[in-house]
């Protein structure tokens, strides 16, 4: 072939090329197919044309390719700059029903609590509690109604409040994968709640005085609490109304969506928290000046939250719906593990994965969370001192967990069971993600079958390394169980991985691990993994479920007998709940790993490089 004609038919997919190497963030996995045409064509260009200018020109193009995946990553500071102008503007002025439903569904429930209080005069302590009404009213006695901002001191409370404040507003976003109505329950709890509290300051003729210390900070924490239950009702809508696309990919499409929408509110509550650990305690300042700060975090709410939304709509400058390119409609969804994926893809993949293997996913855990709950309660005596009375009490409280999973007298052999169940979940979580590579040809890792010893290994160091997660699970103290799993937890399923997918030696895998671990979100990923977990037990304390427990107690009665219902329940949910995220983290650790060994190793890349020449027919040019 002439080097014109050569030129002729490939020059549109050079200058495409070049387009996309134009952009500030082409897409990774284009870019490899890129490197690989391009590297084609060089090949091809430096056995015809050696000393030509073709060959300079793709050689200089695949170096900029080449450099482009290779090169150091900086600070995104334009990808941040975009986000906060374009983005979530624009999310948000999708979601304008769901902030709307949201508002209404929290001011109803405001006006009930008022309504409830009115009505009855101790509602306020059934619903803040005894202990803060008895404090609230002394304070009230002492001449300081609003002493409890002062109590401690800014910096320490400052960081206590914006804790609570990200844990509310993401319990309240997170439970829209129950199809929305764990985010309308919970709307509905602290609408009632606030409405509650605030007359409890009218009935004692103090409205003047908490309105404007109250509201200091809260019109910036209500207001992200609404919108993070506009984020719920919008992750949990693609459930609902898929449309056109499948439910799982709808699903997909609107959590991320929500997902955006929260991350937009994370500075408001933590501002909040300045607010009130800073700025609330000074009682004695002047009620105009309190008034204009309480209208100008209102005035910033609604510019940046509603009126900015709508200008930018109106000036043209949301291009098209986003997300809607994320997924097609009308294609089966596949992982792609040759992909660079950031935290929310991971756990997309991993929701698709334990969606389609379901028996292992949801199953399993189910049948062993049984069979467990039923043995403890029938082996444990009403009469011993492992009752496991806190826990039924408390419908599972965080503070109890750990009476499921360590040794006692009765059953010395239970933390032990817990670390086998605990292998055999992480085992098929890793096989059910091997099935999907595997099923779909998305990766080629050259290994060879591996023997009866190798798997041996690899099930006893699975069952050890699960034994780390089980001893987390097991402290008593929360916080430092909490602490320990976001540093431990996500490195441990990395372990597992390397040692499942590359059949490497466990005492190699660690430093494998560590190193991965840096890569491709796997620790944001892990720590994501852990908070939903966590919420989803929180959700065992909530009054709702002791609803529930106590009317499976009523209906299904079985007195005198050891087995009872309530104490199943509770044992029952709690182990199913942690069972259930065991796989789920092992899921999310597989893919993450896929993930971060492409930062790390680009086998993708170098793998396709060996297939250059291979092929009778190079890439972008026809047969003759």
């Amino acid at each position: 072939m002439k080097e014109t004609r050569f030129i002729e038919q490939n020059k549109e997919k050079w200058a495409e090329y070049e387009q996309l190497l134009g952009e500030k963030r082409p897409d990774p996995e284009r870019l490899s197919e890129l490197f690989v045409q391009i590297t084609d064509d060089l090949s091809y260009a430096r056995t015809f044309y050696p000393n030509r200018s073709v060959r300079v020109f793709l050689n200089s193009m695949a170096s900029r390719i080449f450099q482009n995946i290779y090169r150091g990553k900086s600070f995104p500071g334009g990808r941040l700059v975009q986000f906060w102008r374009t983005e979530l503007p624009q999310a948000l002025w999708e979601g304008r029903m769901a902030i709307l439903l949201s508002f209404s569904i929290f001011t109803i429930a405001f006006i009930t609590g008022v309504v409830s209080s009115i009505i009855e005069p101790e509602f306020a302590r059934t619903i803040l509690g005894d202990e803060y009404v008895t404090m609230t009213l002394s304070n009230i006695e002492n001449g300081d109604p609003m002493a409890v901002y002062k109590d401690s001191g800014p910096f320490g409370m400052t960081a206590g409040i914006a804790a609570n404040n990200l844990f509310v507003a993401f319990r309240t976003a997170i439970l829209g994968v129950l199809a929305s109505l764990g985010t309308v329950l919970s709307l509905l709890y602290n609408g009632v709640m606030v409405g509650a509290f605030q007359y409890f300051f009218i009935s004692k003729g103090l409205f003047s005085e908490s309105f404007l210390t109250i509201w200091i900070h809260g019109t910036l924490e209500i207001s992200a609490i609404i919108i993070a239950g506009a984020s719920g009702l919008i992750a949990g809508s693609g459930l609902l109304f898929p449309g056109t696309y499948r439910r799982i990919q709808a699903f997909q499409i609107t959590i991320r969506r929500g997902l955006k929408i929260f991350i937009g509110i994370v500075p408001v509550l933590v501002l909040a928290a300045i607010f009130e650990g800073f700025l609330t305690r000074f009682t004695e300042t002047p009620d105009i000046l309190r008034g204009l700060f309480i209208l100008a975090s209102l005035v910033f709410v609604l510019w940046f939250f509603v009126f900015l939304p709508y200008f930018k709509w109106r000036r043209g400058d949301f291009k098209e719906l986003a997300g809607v390119a994320e997924l097609p409609a009308d294609e089966q969804y596949a992982i792609r593990f040759n992909a660079i994926k950031t935290p929310g893809e991971i756990l997309g993949d991993a929701i698709a994965v334990m969606r389609r293997h379901g028996r292992a996913s949801l199953g399993i855990p189910l049948i062993v969370a049984m069979a467990t709950a039923s043995g403890l309660v029938t082996l444990i005596s009403a009469e011993s001192e492992f009752t496991l009375t806190e826990l039924v009490e408390n419908w599972g409280a965080l503070s109890d967990m750990y009476l499921l999973f360590s040794n006692t007298d009765e059953i010395p052999f239970l933390f032990y069971f817990q670390c086998l169940v605990s292998g055999l979940l992480i085992f098929l979580a890793m096989r059910s993600v091997e099935k999907e590579r595997t099923d779909n040809a998305a990766d080629d890792i050259d290994e060879t079958e591996s023997t009866v010893v190798q798997r041996m290994l690899v099930y006893s160091s699975i069952t050890l390394l699960a034994s780390v997660s089980l001893y987390a699970i097991s402290l008593e103290n929360s916080a430092g169980r909490f602490f320990l799993s976001v540093m431990v937890l996500p490195l441990m399923y990395l372990v597992n991985a390397v040692i499942f997918f590359e059949k490497a030696h466990p005492v190699r895998a660690l430093p494998r691990a560590v190193s991965l671990l840096r890569r491709g979100g796997a620790f944001i990923t892990g720590f994501w993994v852990i908070l939903i977990g966590i919420i989803a037990l929180t959700m065992l304390e909530t009054p709702v479920w002791g609803t529930v427990v106590n009317f499976l107690n009523t209906l299904i009665p079985f007195p005198g007998e050891p087995f009872e219902v309530a104490r199943f329940t509770a044992v029952f949910s709690v182990l199913f709940v942690i069972y259930l995220f065991i796989f789920f983290g092992a899921v999310c650790g597989s893919i993450a790993f896929y993930s971060a060994r492409e930062v790390e190793d680009a086998h993708y890349i170098h793998r396709n490089i060996k297939k250059i020449g291979q092929s009778r027919q190079i890439r972008g040019l026809p047969k003759e």
